[in-house]
């Protein structure tokens, strides 16, 4: 699991900016988000942060499987899209389902942690840096 400690303010265009690298890469990826409110805006944003990227995206509200490559799910973590990228935008309240996934993605910005909780869950913690 990779910890991207965020230099700015800015975790939804640091978020998008990941997401898009990955979708380019052939990659298919969830993002999960705890609030509803929050991956809305999540989902419309990912259409609208650069005038000159497309990343095809769904926002999941119910069960079931989805083709687009990238899957925004909320609450409960679910895998719609077969992804093997995890990008987690919010903390976790349980570690539920995310062995399932190749690669997890947490999002920190600054003064945020949660490396020892991911290590206390099984995992194996590295560092990168987002830009």
């Amino acid at each position: 699991m990779l910890l991207h400690r965020l230099s700015g303010s800015k975790k939804a265009l640091d978020a998008c900016r990941l997401v898009e690298k990955l979708y380019l890469a052939g990659e298919k990826v969830v993002v999960w988000f705890q609030d509803q409110g929050r991956a809305a805006i999540f989902d419309q944003y990912l259409w609208t942060f650069s005038d000159t990227s497309f990343v095809p995206h769904r926002l999941v509200v119910d069960k079931g499987e989805v083709e687009e490559p990238v899957a925004i799910v909320v609450g409960e973590l679910a895998n719609p899209n077969q992804a093997t990228h995890l990008v987690v935008v919010e903390p976790p309240k349980n570690y539920k389902g995310i062995r399932g996934f190749t690669q997890v993605h947490d999002l920190l910005l600054a003064g945020e942690e949660r490396k020892d909780k991911w290590e206390a869950a099984g995992f194996q913690v590295e560092e990168a840096r987002t830009r």
